[in-house]
């Protein structure tokens, strides 16, 4: 679909009264240089119908209600416009708005529109806002696309003090014909955009979305989003712990982390992650050095920093004694780096000093710094640092950064003079630090690019056939996973079953409507002997006329849940976290969307609180991490053999015993269609 008459016309047609009066006027206001009609029946200054418009209209904007905008859309498809902004709502987002909705696709044949109910676009590069309310934004050559469900927020954005240069602000509304994966497609193939911007309550077509990713990653151009709606998934089975404890934000924490694109929590963070993609692209790593003339300064960026995966690196060995040279001895050489205020008013010393630490191999070199108000305070001193660090900035290839601690403290014309010597000018501590690590990230996932693989859900309406535990279990040896030995028998041929199997045991009742049996006292641990079994047995009296005998596992590291998840949206997906009773108490869990690799649940399990038992918490063993990694990818071969007939799935507790010694099901929950 060719979008560039829609989004860079020579000539535009304007439909409607006050809202669209705007338009008009920012586009004006924005030395659009083409034709502008204006179409008002109604208005003496207006053309007063589409059958007479001097020419054929790239762009059309129709300010109009829904039943006029369908009519005059009919028009205008005859006519051969390029493509139109619908600002009416009434469409799919009201009860009786499905009918107008066909009704405006048919009219608009294969023209492409952004909308209904959305406030349109505005295109710095070529000067054009199809907006009907103010713009604030100027004319330049190169800058961020973003592209919003929001029309106030693209006016936040639009209005944002921080210098992130805009070439497009695009709102979707309904995304009835035009969704975000297509504008992504679009913005990433014009030369002039350096990065992309999201602002989404949802996504249309996940896979779709996938693609347009991928093609902005070819042509690199980074992407970061604000996804709203943290709410509860739906669930096709609402009874497991995976269930509660994996909802759709998380997986899309998952897929948003596995496609490279950086979800961040506010729209600070969002614009000065934007910023470090216009000015640097994805950083090639997450070693950082962050330096400053504040003790305080430097404490709050380790406090901060403490919860991202930000590597402050020490200085290279190689350069102490230079950088000594200029900052004098009595300087602690640390990263963050507190160079103190010796060298504050010797312009040689500082200019040594940037010079020593931007050969350094950092992936980006920032100098904290809040100078004041130039209207209020005299900041000569702030300034001549300044401008000693751009001056060193640009005569080297390093990334460089000026951050202040304070949004505000970053006046206009400091933030445009880095970004005219090639210096992201980074505002806020946390959200700097936050866009630090967003940025950070991208590289990684750019270059093992493996995006998910989307496994259609099988959460339809359907009948449901739960295994009892020891055809659970034995369905998954199958598949190359540890289970215990274990034998089914009847309350008179337990005594002997454990005996063949030998003390200690586990007596379990076995009923499938059961789903936690540990919650019914249908499961009783570590018998020794034949006495401990008869009781166990006699307390079971009355919850099952079948038991299952099991080996006893012993010298477990750590208990983990391994399960599948289903979502309407993002299909089949891998949940693992720590288990056992504690598994909804600690939601101690990640996301794993297939196809895995060794490496990505190597990486996955890494950022689990429960990995600390794993690698022998408090002079415990360590725990059999290998194993773990071969049961998870076992587990999810198994998913994929049985994917046309399973609907549910859950082990928990996993049980990982010391390096060396395996990892084993104690319980397993598996549920399938019904034949």
């Amino acid at each position: 679909m060719n979008l560039e008459r829609l989004f860079r016309p020579k000539s535009i047609a304007v439909y409607g009264g006050k809202w669209s009066d705007y338009v008009v006027q920012q586009c004006r206001k924005l030395g659009f240089s083409g034709e502008i009609w204006h179409v008002n029946p109604t208005r003496e200054n207006c053309i007063n119908s589409t059958d007479n418009l001097p020419g054929v209209p790239d762009s059309v904007f129709l300010g109009i209600n829904r039943d006029l905008t369908i009519k005059e859309f009919r028009l205008l498809k005859e006519k051969g416009i390029g493509g139109a902004v619908i600002f009416a709502s009434g469409f799919n987002e009201e009860k009786d708005g499905e009918a107008f909705a066909l009704k405006l696709d048919h009219a608009a044949g294969d023209i492409p529109y952004i909308g209904p109910n959305c406030y349109g676009f505005a295109n710095f590069f070529d000067r054009v806002a199809m907006w009907p309310d103010q713009v604030t934004g100027k004319s330049l050559e190169r800058g961020v696309a973003f592209i919003s469900q929001s029309g106030t927020i693209s006016i936040t954005v639009m209005g944002q003090r921080r210098s992130l240069p805009l070439g497009y602000v695009i709102t979707v509304g309904n995304q009835q014909r035009l969704a975000a994966e297509d504008l992504i497609q679009y913005c990433a193939e014009d030369d002039r955009v350096s990065a992309i911007g999201l602002y989404l309550e949802g996504i249309l077509d996940v896979q779709k979305f996938i693609d347009s990713v991928d093609h902005a990653r070819s042509l690199g151009k980074p992407i970061a989003l604000i996804k709203v709606g943290r709410s509860i998934q739906s669930q096709s089975i609402a009874l497991t712990h995976t269930g509660a404890l994996t909802g759709s934000d998380e997986i899309h924490d998952a897929f948003f982390e596995r496609i490279g694109v950086a979800r961040c929590e506010t729209l600070s963070s969002l614009v000065e992650t934007l910023k470090i993609f216009h000015c640097f692209g994805p950083l090639p790593s997450n070693k950082i050095l962050i330096l400053g003339a504040s003790g305080g300064d430097m404490s709050m960026v380790s406090d901060i920093a403490k919860g991202f995966e930000l590597d402050f690196t020490a200085i290279p060995e190689d350069k102490l004694d230079a950088l000594k040279a200029t900052v004098g001895n009595r300087v602690k050489l640390s990263n963050p780096l507190d160079f103190q205020t010796a060298t504050w008013f010797e312009n040689t010393k500082l200019q040594e000093m940037f010079d020593v630490l931007l050969k350094c191999g950092y992936a980006v070199t920032a100098l904290m710094l809040d100078p004041q108000d130039e209207t209020e305070a005299d900041t000569e001193s702030f300034d001549n640092v300044i401008e000693v660090l751009l001056k060193v900035a640009q005569k080297t290839t390093a990334k460089v950064s000026l951050l202040s601690s304070l949004p505000e403290s970053l006046t206009k014309s400091t933030r445009e003079r880095c970004l005219s010597s090639g210096v992201v000018p980074l505002q806020g501590l946390l959200e700097s630090i936050e866009a630090l690590c967003h940025a950070a990230k991208i590289s990684k996932v750019w270059s093992e690019w493996s995006p998910p693989q989307i496994v259609p859900s099988n959460n339809e309406s359907i009948d449901v056939k739960t295994l009892n535990e020891f055809e659970a279990k034995n369905l998954l040896k199958k598949h190359q996973i540890n289970i215990p030995e274990s034998k089914l028998v009847s309350a008179d041929e337990v005594l002997e079953a454990a005996e063949a199997i030998g003390f200690p045991v586990v007596l379990k009742a076995v009923v499938p409507e059961i789903l936690h049996k540990s919650d019914m006292s249908g499961v009783i641990l570590n018998l020794k002997n034949v006495s401990e079994l008869k009781d166990a047995l006699s307390k079971m009296s009355g919850l099952s006329d079948t038991f299952l005998v099991e080996e006893m596992i012993t010298e477990c590291v750590a208990e983990f849940i391994l399960g599948m998840t289903d979502d309407k949206q993002f299909g089949l997906s891998l949940t693992l976290g720590a288990g056992g009773i504690f598994t909804e108490l600690l939601k101690d869990s990640v996301v794993l969307m297939m196809p895995l690799s060794k490496k990505h649940v190597k990486e996955s399990i890494s950022k689990l609180r429960a990995n600390k038992l794993l690698k022998g918490w408090r002079g415990q063993p360590e725990g059999d991490s290998e194993e773990l990694v071969e049961t998870v990818m076992s587990f999810e071969k198994f998913i994929k053999s049985n994917i046309e007939n399973l609907t549910g799935c859950e082990i928990n507790p996993l049980i990982v015993r010391p390096s060396g010694k395996g990892v084993v099901v104690a319980d397993a929950l598996i549920m399938m269609k019904e034949k």
